[in-house]
């Protein structure tokens, strides 16, 4: 007999915020990563960050385009994505630049929907 203690928290949302990999779980934890934690990710266009699968009905994320999968479980002991020195020499300088062209077409074309942030800053004391 399974009780909800025992079930394993499960992802039910996913959202990039920023710099950031937001999580969002059944259990209502919230996760925020950095995404320089998952260097595929961190260098995906918008569009192949968009087109991600659920694995195991939550328990995972699948991102067929860059090859990358994220387990709820990893995400929750901390556990970031190898770099490997011959990973991170694949991506050509050209690659990088497409990438930003690619973002900058994204941003222009969605600027409707950035949110404005509130640019007052608080005075310490």
């Amino acid at each position: 007999m399974t009780t909800l203690q025992n079930a394993e928290p499960r992802a039910t949302e996913l959202a990039f915020r920023g710099d950031s990999l937001e999580v969002h779980l059944d259990d209502g934890r919230v996760l925020s990563v950095p995404l320089d934690w998952y260097p595929r990710l961190e260098r995906a266009t918008p569009q192949q960050r968009k087109n991600f699968q659920w694995l195991g009905k939550g328990l995972a994320m699948h991102w067929p385009d860059i090859d990358e999968d994220i387990s709820v479980e990893g995400l929750l002991r901390g556990l970031r994505a190898p770099r490997s020195k011959a990973y991170l020499e694949g991506w050509s300088e050209d690659s990088l630049r497409r990438r930003a062209e690619i973002e900058a077409k994204y941003r222009t074309k969605h600027a409707s929907l950035r949110t404005p942030r509130n640019k007052t800053a608080k005075a310490k004391h």
